[in-house]
């Protein structure tokens, strides 16, 4: 018999339908979800229980330490970028594990589709239950008497609680998560180009090197960051004070969610770079390893981040190619 669930918090909707669909019992639903899947009370004791993280970026699991990795391989076969940033057994009592997983870009748009097969929900709704979930209630209320306006209100809901507080800050925050969980220091610039798809802001630099180019940064140089909406990477475009291109960094990560600070994602490891001098390199193949080998990445997450970055080798390539 597969494990018994408890769910609390803001994915408990996609995760019941997930989790009903592939056979796990649900045990004391909320009023709310026996509402919406017309399951019994079912007060019986839990395997596992399901908890929304504090900052609300993915979930919670405490249980018995082999019913939680079977259950962790099974969300990361189904959700695509669903990653493990914390195991560890109780101190006190071996037979009780914790785990933390992230739920980034990707694994918040199924979560979503999933939802919606349940109930009326608008495109990005849990990124919205973090960033404004008043906002998102009274807009999916709306949905629910008026499902044909589903465009009108997701475009509105978008540039009301993501668009607008960019444009008034005019400054960008990367918020750049290590598959441990932990976010780097964030790196901050000027807004110098905002549409429904994405972002450009500007960086300047002081002193150091340029990662992975193994070049000097120079007085004047700065840097234009492109940032697209469920990208699977991002691009670092390095300049010199005449605005000639130094080299190129692409960073491949989870695909990009937009914020009213501006952007997040969890960094894949891998990268690949071009100085304007030479041809296209790929980085850190082995630190991606390490993290599937640690359970952290899934496979099916680390067979997209090596596609997405030997889909840009090949297109640097290309270009390289091309006579001037």
């Amino acid at each position: 018999m597969e494990s018994r669930i408890k769910i609390r918090g803001i994915f408990s909707t996609a995760l019941t339908r997930l989790l009903l669909d592939c056979g796990y019992p649900i045990v004391d639903p909320s009023v709310k979800i026996r509402e919406l899947f017309g399951l019994d009370c079912r007060d019986e004791p839990h395997d596992i229980l399901i908890q929304d993280r504090e900052n609300l970026q993915g979930i919670l699991l405490s249980g018995q330490p082999e019913k939680i990795c079977q259950f962790l391989t099974f969300l990361q076969e189904r959700l695509t970028d669903a990653v493990l940033v914390d195991f560890d057994q109780s101190p006190n009592d071996e037979s009780v594990a914790r785990a933390v997983m992230e739920f980034p870009g990707a694994s918040k748009k199924e979560l979503d589709l999933i939802r919606g097969s349940v109930t009326p929900t608008l495109a990005r709704h849990h990124l919205l239950r973090i960033v404004d979930s008043k906002a998102l209630e009274r807009a999916e209320t709306s949905l629910a008497r008026q499902p044909e306006n589903q465009e009108i209100l997701e475009r509105k809901l978008f540039r009301e609680t993501i668009v607008l507080p960019l444009e008034k800050n005019g400054i960008v925050r990367l918020e750049h998560v290590r598959p441990s969980g932990k976010s780097m220091r964030p790196r901050e610039g000027v807004l110098t180009k905002l549409n429904s798809k994405g972002l450009v802001f500007k960086r300047f630099f002081s002193e150091g090197r340029y990662d992975g180019l193994d070049l000097p940064i120079q007085k004047g140089d700065y840097g234009l960051t492109t940032v697209e909406e469920g990208a699977w990477h991002i691009k670092h475009s390095y300049y010199d004070r005449n605005d000639r291109l130094i080299g190129e960094y692409y960073n491949v990560n989870t695909p990009v969610e937009l914020y009213p600070y501006g952007a997040r994602y969890l960094d894949l490891e891998v990268d690949v770079v071009r100085r304007t001098d030479g041809l296209p390199v790929l980085l850190d193949r082995e630190k991606l390893a390490l993290q599937v080998k640690s359970g952290c990445i899934g496979r099916m997450l680390e067979t997209k981040a090596m596609d997405v970055a030997n889909g840009i080798l090949k297109e640097l390539n290309a270009r390289c190619s091309v006579p001037a």
